[in-house]
């Protein structure tokens, strides 16, 4: 069954896209970095409940869709930054697959924690 692409107005939310490479830190963690970053308008919508379920059960955990005109190059390697929300990618799919739209199913990380907090 295809998927309903989405019309220029459902593209309403600005997207930062991010490649996460994680390196060690010098406190024997791992640090963050992050390149290849590209603005896109994307469409957030949250996953159903048997799908989110699903996911749950296999530690896969998807709990939303965005689509965006066509990126290539997109991997699991991803992050989505909207607002302060991070998401990070889950599948990759080109949307009918016709590379006219991409589409990320992503699990919500919540809000990016800054640099040099408590938190890490």
């Amino acid at each position: 069954m295809a998927m309903r692409e989405p019309s220029a107005g459902e593209l309403n939310r600005r997207i930062t896209l991010r490649l996460r490479t994680d390196i060690p830190a010098l406190d024997q963690g791992l640090d963050s970095l992050f390149t290849d970053q590209k603005r896109r308008w994307a469409k957030i919508e949250p996953v159903g409940t048997a799908v989110y379920a699903n996911g749950v059960q296999t530690d896969m955990k998807v709990t939303h869709r965005v689509t965006f005109y066509y990126l290539k190059g997109m991997s699991e390697s991803h992050e989505v930054l909207h607002g302060a929300t991070i998401y990070r990618v889950r599948r990759v799919a080109d949307m009918n697959g016709n590379r006219r739209f991409t589409l990320l199913e992503v699990e919500e990380l919540g809000p990016e924690q800054p640099r040099g907090s408590i938190y890490g």
